[in-house]
Parts: C-alpha cells; structure tokens; sequence
C-alpha cells in the first residue's frame, strides 16, 4: 500500500498529464476556428475579383470539414475533462490506475452529432460561411 503523500504526487502528476491533453485538444480547437477564418477570407477574396467564375456553394466544403475538426476536437477534450474529474474525485485512499483507459474515455465521449449542433460549433462555422455567401451574392448583385 502506498502511503498518502505518494498518492497524492501520482494523483497530481497523472492529472497534469490529463490537463495537458485538454490544453492541447482546446488549443487545436481553437485552430480550426481560426483556419475556418482565414480559409474564408481568402476564399472571399479570390471570389471577388473581376472576370471570376466563383459559385457560392464552394464557401459550404471547407466550412464543413472545419466544423467537423473543431467538433472532434471538442468531443475528445470534453471527454478527457470528463475523465480528469473522475480521477479528481476519487479518494486519495484509493489506488489510481496511471493509464489512460480508452474504454472509459470511449463512454465518456459525447456522439460527434450532439456536439456538432452546440452553439460553440454550429453557430461559429454557419454564421461564417453564411456571411461570405452573403457578402459574395450582395457584391454580385444577386442578394
């Protein structure tokens, strides 16, 4: 049996760990909303221009797939949140496995549909692709 101070170093280095990869997954969210942005203005730009054969629907691909990314990414990082707490709960009486359990991780894992309809996803990539079909039809004349 290991003694409380010892729980509590490898309690603390195993939630540090986990922390570090929710860091990292709402880092690479956050990149997808920022690709989305930048894809976007320079699709917006090159749609633009005189004598350009640009149809609108080509914003709805790229915008997809960001949202798809962005939406993965924030599944895994809500489900490794899901798994620090669990750790975080646990007394310190109680011996700690220091693996990553996938099949916990895989039942804590929400469906990618339901976080594909939350605000932080759906609203962001609609509202931005949206608006640049927007703002190509009005500079067209067609809105």
């Amino acid at each position: 049996m290991h003694h409380i101070p010892d729980q509590i170093a490898l309690r603390l280095g195993y939630l540090n760990i986990l922390q570090g990869i929710i860091n990292r997954l709402a880092g690479s969210a956050s990149t997808m909303k920022a690709g989305n942005v930048a894809v976007m203005t320079a699709l917006l730009a090159c749609s633009l221009g005189e004598r350009v054969q640009f149809h609108w629907a080509l914003f709805i691909v790229p915008g997809a797939l960001f949202m798809v990314f962005h939406a993965y990414f924030l599944q895994q990082e809500r489900a490794f949140i899901a798994l620090y707490n669990h750790a975080a709960d646990q007394p310190l009486a109680e011996t700690l496995g220091l693996r990553i359990d996938v099949a916990r991780l895989s039942r804590m894992r929400e469906p990618l549909w339901t976080v594909l309809c939350r605000p932080a996803v759906l609203a962001f990539h609609s509202v931005l692709v949206a608006a640049c079909i927007v703002i190509v039809l009005a500079a067209r004349g067609e809105c």
